[in-house]
């Protein structure tokens, strides 16, 4: 059996979550239904950040890493 995937819970704005997914720079951005879909996976583990713990609702937690950060 492969190792599953790890993914961090990194933020959540509205119905959208960020994950920061391995081997990008910027955080994918997910629907609730998506989420559960990688969560009900066995491809894949879902840790929450302890930023994410800590944030507010409608409040977006970016990476450390502004330089992945383009507008």
């Amino acid at each position: 059996m492969e190792t599953p995937i790890e993914l961090e819970l990194v933020g959540k704005k509205d119905d959208l979550y960020a994950i920061n997914y391995p081997g990008l720079k910027v955080p994918i951005h997910v629907n609730f239904e998506l989420l559960q879909k990688f969560k009900k996976s066995s491809d894949y583990v879902i840790r929450e950040s302890e930023s994410f713990k800590k944030i507010k609702n409608d409040q977006w937690f970016l990476s450390e890493n502004t330089e992945a950060v383009r507008i």
